[in-house]
């Protein structure tokens, strides 16, 4: 006799349905096990662990299947069609009415799995569907053979498509897969894996597309707070794509697209068409089977996506300014600006794309961005050193020849120079962010190369080099404020040069260049007392106004002398002003100013330009560059009001928040006289002054070999909770009025002055002040977390080391290793003051030794003996 235990196993372990008899003797027995027998047949059982369920349904054809944690359910129907009709995540169905097929589109008309297609055959185990037999194509001509399978696990469910095509062909577009949901409002958007949006808001028009190269994407809804996270195991090689339009009905699609060669854009360079689907040029197909891997999650948005406890500011609004506005400005793999993928501009005469990246925090961003500057280095800069200053989809920007087959070129308003010292600003910065020295050194000859190219203008031995236009009369722009005809002493080209030459002598230091960080440094003061002096003596420093001036035409006429914010933000907040009267003079007639008219922001400039000064579009005053607000300026805002009075830059970003929650910044910039946005082009620079919040009031700041934290904090955001990731490695960020602290792994590191750390997750190294090598290494060894706080740490071989430690469980074991020592000299060791134990430091000044923690809390000092 079968047992009916094990019957229903043996039937729900068949790969197919067959006809089964069983002898039963008893007629009533018979007729219940018959019922039974019918359902496996009719209705098969969950097929279900802890790792999903799989739920067949032969006589309707349909297939459910659920993950182990039952938040992602998928509903396949193969009834003379292979379709996903259902997708549930988290409780939500999202999937419209034509599901989630694959497809291909030949000369315009597209084939898909959706329907008219034979039967597949189904495979059923106890973790596995497969579905094999999909074929599709034009009718008579099917070329497209493919095979699906899903996979359950506890927390995902894994699809596996594989394709043959019968014989080559020519694709106009494909959908490998294509999957629609509901509306445009089942998502907020999707945050791609090259770091950049796809911003739902922005596709507001039938056919509106937007399309770049990634292989994974991960759907939000921030008031369902769920995630659908849809991820190819494809490499970022241009070769797979993703497309995302706004279908009729208001449906929402996203076309997976992967072939044997790079996927390129049809029309010019475009990844955006506002009225059309046919992104892709087409593409050719071949015979060899390909698989394509994906994985599904459903995902709780908050947990995921987690900054952390903000005191006296809006989490979540932070989070979704930094996932939109900053994230908006990644157009493509290798292309990353401050500008977004709708207009397609790039501007290489930014300096704040490593900063985006610092304080967004996520890999996806800051990997597309190294490599968008290896393919900035390769494709625009010229022999000479000078970098273009921009890239777009085509060349309706562009200087008359200048356009190249990359999509670089010279803007029209004239030779913008400040792209040189941005470039350099960026790439160090970039350095700082992931500590790559290979890639570093890859970038040596070009920041060398592009530095030179404006050293070599340098005006005498001033250290301040020249533009190339040498009067406004020649009506030619020569920075960002590209329709201001800045010329000859350009202060605010200049300033980034000093920040540039300051941080690239730190870079050759790290490559162990010693003579070229000295060529730079050297550079820099000159340039920094000549940029001092007064503008009776050919520097910008205007004695009676008390501010610096824009710039200087070559026969030493003063112009730009309506203090311009982005020229005197920039001398205090790259150190070229560390005169404190002029820093107070600057920021106190700055908020005088911000107050009379009750801006929420800081504008461009303060007073008019003088007609000659200016293109006409600028007029009259307040417009456009003459007066408006670009937030792109924000943050550096924020630096030059951080340690002058934090209260000021806190007052800003709460009211640039403000409007993100109104608005989402979806502008160029906004009106002085309304306040109201405006301007076609949508800024992803929008984010800066938050980025000021992580970088200047938080003070958030990476650095190659470490986590450097300066806060200029508040009263309100006291109790601050950030959690942040650099470099692979969890941290959690504590700052309050008096401490700060860094936690990793077992071990939190708090003072109450500026520190770093650096962690691999299980030790920690100490850094005091802004030391560029670690004097204290924690490792626990045995008892569980333990938080040191740093009471003095002298530098010096004779200076005084102690600090507090506390330990979640008593007698904790820990390893120290304590440096910058004497080498060779006595040090003694002593717990809550009393002598320990004498230790002899080694060749290289170094002590290293374990000790148990006695009690909760110690007291534990480091001090020269004799």
């Amino acid at each position: 006799m079968v047992s009916f235990t094990n019957f229903l196993s043996q039937m729900t372990a068949v790969s197919s349905v067959k006809m089964a008899y069983v002898v039963i003797r008893t007629s009533a027995f018979r007729l219940t096990f018959l019922l039974l027998i019918l359902s496996v047949v009719c209705c098969s059982p969950a097929m279900a662990s802890n790792t999903g369920t799989i739920h067949l349904d032969a006589s309707r054809k349909l297939v459910t299947i659920s993950d182990g944690n039952e938040q992602l359910q998928l509903q396949l129907s193969y009834d003379n069609c292979c379709i996903l009709n259902k997708v549930v995540v988290r409780g939500r169905e999202v999937i419209a009415e034509s599901g989630v097929t694959s497809g291909i589109n030949v000369n315009g008309k597209w084939f898909t799995t959706a329907s008219g297609i034979a039967s597949p055959r189904v495979e059923v185990s106890r973790q596995v569907v497969t579905l094999s037999g999909i074929i599709y194509g034009k009718p008579g001509r099917e070329v497209v053979s493919e095979t699906w399978r899903f996979k359950v696990l506890p927390d995902r469910i894994e699809w596996r498509i594989k394709r043959r095509l019968s014989e080559p062909i020519t694709l106009n577009d494909a959908g490998f897969p294509q999957w629609n949901f509901k509306n445009m409002t089942t998502w907020t958007g999707g945050l791609l894996n090259n770091g950049g949006v796809v911003w739902n808001k922005y596709l507001e028009t039938a056919d509106a597309t937007y399309g770049a190269h990634a292989s994974a994407v991960t759907f939000w809804n921030k008031e369902h707070n769920d995630c659908l996270r849809i991820s190819s195991s494809h490499p970022l090689d241009g070769s797979e794509a993703l497309r995302f339009s706004h279908q009729k009905g208001d449906v929402f699609s996203m076309n997976y697209v992967s072939a044997n060669t790079a996927i390129a854009p049809k029309h010019n360079l475009n990844r955006y068409l506002s009225d059309r689907q046919d992104l892709w040029a087409p593409f050719k197909a071949g015979t060899a089977e390909t698989t394509s891997d994906f994985t599904l999650k459903a995902l709780n948005y908050d947990e995921v996506y987690n900054c952390g406890k903000l005191q006296g500011l809006k989490e979540k609004s932070i989070r979704e300014l930094m996932n939109t506005v900053a994230r908006y400005g990644v157009i493509d793999r290798n292309l990353v600006g401050g500008n977004g993928w709708r207009s397609g501009y790039i501007c290489l005469h930014e300096q704040w794309f490593a900063q985006i990246g610092a304080a967004l925090g996520e890999t996806d961003y800051i990997d597309n961005y190294s490599n968008a500057l290896d393919y900035y280095k390769d494709h625009a800069i010229e022999p000479d050193g000078r970098v273009e200053s921009r890239w777009c989809y085509n060349a309706g920007d562009a200087m008359p020849g200048t356009y190249n087959s990359s999509g670089f070129y010279e803007a029209q308003w004239g030779y913008l120079l400040d792209s040189q010292p941005d470039y350099v600003i960026d790439v160090a910065g970039q350095f700082n962010l992931t500590g790559n020295r290979k890639w570093l050194a890859g970038q040596k000859s070009a920041c060398e190369k592009v530095l030179q190219y404006l050293m070599n203008r340098e005006i005498g031995k001033s250290g301040l080099v020249a533009m190339i236009p040498d009067s406004e009369k020649d009506q030619k722009s020569s920075d960002w404020i590209d329709i201001i005809w800045a010329s000859y002493k350009n202060a605010l080209v200049n300033a980034e040069l000093y920040h540039a030459l300051e941080l690239w002598a730190n870079a050759e230091d790290e490559l162990k260049d010693s003579n070229q960080a000295a060529i730079y440094r050297e550079f820099a003061l000159r340039l920094k007392a000549s940029f001092n002096s007064p503008i009776s003596e050919g520097g910008f420093w205007d004695p009676v106004n008390q501010w610096y001036v824009y710039w200087l035409d070559k026969d030493g006429s003063v112009h730009g002398n309506n203090l311009v914010t982005p020229v005197n933000f920039a001398a205090i907040g790259y150190g070229l002003c560390d005169d404190s009267s002029r820093k107070k003079a600057i920021l106190d007639r700055i908020e005088v100013e911000m107050q009379k008219e009750n801006l929420f922001i800081w504008p461009l400039n303060f007073f008019s330009y003088e007609p000659i000064e200016s293109s006409t579009n600028n007029f009259p005053f307040p417009n456009y560059e003459n007066g408006d607000i670009f937030l792109s300026w924000g943050e550096l805002g924020v630096r030059a009001y951080a340690s002058y009075n934090p209260e000021i830059a806190l007052k800003y970003i709460q009211n640039t928040l403000n409007r993100y929650d109104e608005d989402g910044l979806s502008f160029q910039r906004y009106l002085r006289a309304s306040q109201q946005g405006a301007g076609d082009d949508i800024l992803a620079g929008n984010c800066m002054p938050i980025v000021g919040l992580y970088r200047d009031i938080y003070g958030i700041q990476p650095q190659p070999n470490r986590l450097y934290l300066e806060p200029h904090l508040t009263a309100s955001l006291d109790g601050t909770e950030l959690r942040y990731e650099l470099r692979g490695v969890h941290y959690t960020i504590g700052l309050k009025a008096n401490s700060n602290s860094i936690s990793a792994g077992d071990c939190t590191m708090s003072d109450s002055r500026p520190f770093a750390v650096n962690s691999d997750g299980d030790r920690i190294e100490y850094f005091a002040g802004k030391n560029t090598d670690w004097g204290l290494e924690i490792l626990p060894i045995s008892g569980g977390k333990v938080a040191l706080r740093i009471k003095k740490w002298l530098d010096g071989p004779s200076g005084t080391r102690s600090w507090s430690q506390t330990a979640s469980r008593t007698n904790p074991r820990l390893g120290y290793v304590i440096k910058q020592l004497k080498p060779l000299a006595n040090y003694m060791l002593k717990v809550d003051g009393i002598e320990f134990k004498l230790f002899r430091a080694d060749k290289k000044g170094q002590i290293k030794f374990e000790y148990q923690s006695q009690k909760g809390s110690e007291q534990l000092e480091i001090v020269r003996n004799g």
